[in-house]
């Protein structure tokens, strides 16, 4: 097979950030455990709340069982953080639920049950608690334990929104983007997410950023573009730190800048973006402000591939084919790499699979 050129600037594009998963521990926090997660750098506070949680306060119940699972002025503890959450819950307490709901979801603490994470996320909804909204939201978007219901979703989303919740405000600008159920919106989606940008939010900022640097929903600006995802890498957005990286090796914008291309593009790959990875592996291919090294450019690839790039499964497939030095060529793991890139949809691994009269693998068929 003929050996691949290997682009070192990858196709940017307007890769619509993944809906995040129901959000608890991570994600944007409600005003309740922003609170919590101040006061629990206070002993004192942290002994009253023991406390009074001993002496079945259900408000203090409730910041134990969040506590316990955040591990903040307490020891991490799953299960006794899931204990402490259902005895609030089952008195009313709205928090409580929300948190419960995601702990019977994921299975923290608990045994994963769908059925009880609905039930609780929906009563703690119910309550009005903008956690147990977003987290219904996403499961009527997702079809997570109910039937996918977009209607629903939006709904819910928006409800979230009203009370100041940048993950709903994400989710939402999704959802108009794609015109899922909804009348396609660009504008709409662009509104969202600076609303949700301007509070703080680097997925918002780097999805705004991409926005900008295509035109979508606002006038195409690329010295926006460049502000939004320079806001988003330095809050540690890899995504962001990635195209960032990309505007300085293209000079697409700004002074064309190989060294800061290199350092944001680094920075991407080390907190594990699969495109900075395949960018890192075509560098030590090219030797092109790294030393060259083919054995370190088929690590980056085969981590890149570990998380679902077909560029990387596809280079991969063509360093070996002809090996490289300290690669040796395997035509097995060629054909192997090459079938997998074209399951995951890459038109250039089919080609050279048909060219070559190697059966491919259609997107979705087992390898």
């Amino acid at each position: 097979m003929k050996r691949v050129l290997y682009p070192l600037a990858l196709a940017a594009g307007l890769a619509v950030v993944s809906l995040p998963a129901t959000a608890f521990a991570g994600g944007v926090k409600s005003p309740w455990q922003l609170t919590l997660l101040e006061s629990c750098k206070s002993e004192a506070f942290i002994r009253k709340t023991q406390a009074e949680a001993a002496a079945r306060d259900v408000e203090a119940m409730a910041a134990l069982g969040y506590l316990q699972a955040e591990g903040c002025g307490v020891p991490l503890n799953a299960e006794e953080s899931a204990r402490w959450l259902l005895a609030a819950a089952t008195l009313g307490q709205a928090d409580a639920m929300a948190a419960l709901g995601y702990a019977y979801s994921e299975g923290i603490g608990v045994e994963q049950n769908d059925a009880e994470a609905l039930r609780w996320t929906k009563l703690a909804a119910d309550k009005g608690n903008v956690r147990g909204i977003f987290n219904l939201a996403v499961s009527y978007d997702l079809g997570l334990g109910v039937a996918q219901d977009k209607a629903e979703a939006v709904r819910l989303y928006a409800a979230a929104v009203e009370q100041g919740d940048t993950d709903a405000m994400h989710n939402l600008a999704i959802i108009y983007l794609r015109g899922e159920d909804v009348e396609k919106n660009e504008a709409e989606a662009a509104r969202l997410w600076k609303r949700a940008a301007d509070m703080g939010d680097p997925s918002s900022m780097a999805q705004l950023g991409a926005m900008a640097y295509w035109g979508k929903g606002m006038d195409k600006d690329l010295a926006a573009a460049m502000r939004w995802w320079r806001a988003a890498a330095e809050r540690d957005d890899a995504g962001a730190m990635f195209l960032l990286g990309l505007m300085y090796e293209t000079g697409d914008g700004v002074a064309q800048d190989d060294a800061q291309a290199l350092d944001w593009i680094r920075k991407a790959a080390a907190r594990d973006d699969a495109n900075a990875m395949v960018n890192m592996g075509a560098r030590y291919i090219t030797g092109k402000g790294v030393g060259r090294d083919p054995k370190l450019a088929r690590r980056w690839w085969q981590a890149a591939a570990g998380k679902g790039s077909g560029d990387a499964m596809f280079y991969l497939g063509m360093l070996f084919t002809d090996g490289d030095d300290g690669v040796a060529a395997d035509q097995d793991a060629a054909v192997e790499w090459l079938r997998r890139a074209a399951q995951a949809g890459h038109v250039e691994a089919a080609r050279v699979l048909r060219q070559n009269g190697i059966g491919v693998v259609a997107p979705g068929e087992p390898v």
